[in-house]
């Protein structure tokens, strides 16, 4: 097969991709997008102040965005899991670059209006919550800027891990790229915080997330002070989720021409 890209073919490999994949996938979405309406429109019908409805909200936000994208995104390379769907799979008259480039771009026309469905949601339901809040009442808050950068971050990371471990393994695929992940993740934050317990003195309360600033407390009455990176540094970390993104993206691609050869 010819493997040089063709917009064209690209586009037939899609419409392809769509017949073949379109009505399970359409329905995991539905099952999301309901999920998450469950969880975050009660709170839109309070007229006092519940924290079991802020934490709901909190909860949709962590468990959908990150681990439900991931759910959808390890059905994307389905057609390479057994002998013979495979054979199929490669009898497709399309170029490794089009079976690739079709795949993802139908993964993150999901995963893209999902994550932004969900913080769509996330700020409207509260600031309709609190007009509608008796007066006097506790008002709920947003998340903050710095959970919803780490959420966006890990969202990115995820989906770009989980599109390459369902790639990689074929046969529990989930599973593999979730302990996989999990181990690597650990073990990166165990020495983040090493590193930043080595540079405190015992008696001070931290929290050294990675990809974010550090909040410090030097003593049990005293207030936190956020500790940035310098500006050049802090470019380099932000920036530091789409190279590992692209990276994997990439190295999904190389084991994609590896199955194909």
């Amino acid at each position: 097969m010819n493997q040089t890209f063709d917009f064209q073919r690209f586009l037939l490999m899609t419409r392809l991709e769509i017949a073949e994949k379109g009505r399970n996938q359409l329905l995991m979405a539905g099952v999301m997008v309901g999920a998450l309406l469950l969880m975050m429109l009660p709170i839109m019908f309070s007229t006092e102040y519940r924290t079991s409805l802020s934490e709901l909200h909190s909860l949709a936000l962590l468990l959908l965005v990150l681990f439900g994208g991931s759910l959808y995104t390890i059905q994307v390379f389905v057609q390479y899991d057994t002998t013979n769907s495979t054979i199929a799979a490669l009898m497709v008259p399309a170029s490794r670059l089009e079976k690739f480039l079709s795949t993802l771009v139908l993964n993150l026309a999901f995963i893209v209006p999902f994550v932004l469905l969900a913080w769509g949601l996330h700020f409207w339901t509260i600031d309709y919550a609190n007009n509608h809040l008796l007066s006097g009442e506790d008002k709920y808050e947003r998340l903050p800027g710095s959970v919803i950068n780490t959420v966006i971050t890990l969202t990115m990371v995820i989906q770009s891990v989980v599109f390459f471990g369902a790639m990689y393994f074929t046969k529990a695929a989930y599973i593999k790229t979730a302990a996989t992940f999990i181990v690597i993740a650990g073990l990166g934050a165990a020495a983040n915080n090493y590193m930043a317990q080595s540079m405190m003195p015992s008696s001070t309360y931290f929290s050294a997330t990675p990809f974010s600033s550090w909040r410090i407390r030097l003593n049990d009455a005293g207030p936190f002070y956020n500790v940035d990176l310098p500006e050049s540094m802090q470019l380099f970390v932000s920036g530091l989720p789409i190279i590992i993104m692209l990276a994997l993206w990439y190295i999904t691609y190389v084991r994609l021409v590896e199955k194909e050869v």
